[in-house]
C-alpha cells in the first residue's frame, strides 16, 4: 500500500512538472507573438485548460485520459458526482441523464479544466504584475537600470 502511494505522488509530481513546462512554453510563445505580459499568464493557462479539457473529454473512456490534466479530471469527476447527488436523481437507473448536459462526463472535463486553470492563473498573473510593476516603478526612479 505504501509503495502505491509513493508511486501516485511521484506520478502527480512528474505530471505537474510537465504541465508547468508546457504552460511556460505557451506563455513565452504568447509573449513572442505580442501578447502583453499583463495578460500572458492568464491567457496561457486558459489555453492550456481548454486544450487539456477537450483532450481529456475526447479520450475519456480510456484510463489514460487523466494524464492530460489530472487535477481537472479529478475536479470534473467530483463535479459530476455532486451534480448527480444534488441536481439529478441519483435513484434513477439513468441518473447520468438527469443532470444538465454540461455536467455529464465527459464534457464536464472541459469547463472543469478551464475553471481550474483560470483560478490558478489569477494569483500568478497578479504576482507577476506586482513584481514587474514594482520593478518598473523603481527603475523609473533611477534605483534600478531596467
Amino acid at each position: 500500500m505504501g509503495n502505491f502511494i509513493v508511486n501516485v505522488i511521484l506520478l502527480v509530481l512528474i505530471l505537474s512538472a510537465i504541465y508547468v513546462w508546457v504552460i511556460l512554453g505557451l506563455v513565452l510563445l504568447l509573449r513572442r507573438i505580442g501578447v502583453p505580459g499583463e495578460r500572458a499568464i492568464i491567457l496561457g493557462l486558459l489555453i492550456f485548460g481548454a486544450v487539456t479539457g477537450v483532450l481529456t473529454a475526447w479520450a475519456w473512456p480510456l484510463d489514460s485520459s487523466i494524464y492530460f490534466n489530472v487535477f481537472a479530471t479529478y475536479l470534473g469527476d467530483q463535479s459530476y458526482s455532486l451534480s448527480i447527488r444534488y441536481i439529478g436523481d441519483m435513484n434513477s437507473p439513468q441518473a447520468h441523464y438527469t443532470v444538465p448536459w454540461l455536467l455529464r462526463a465527459p464534457q464536464v472535463y472541459v469547463p472543469a479544466s478551464i475553471v481550474l486553470c483560470g483560478l490558478v492563473s489569477l494569483p500568478l498573473q497578479w504576482i507577476y504584475n506586482c513584481v514587474t510593476g514594482m520593478r518598473n516603478v523603481i527603475g523609473g526612479m533611477g534605483v534600478i537600470d531596467a
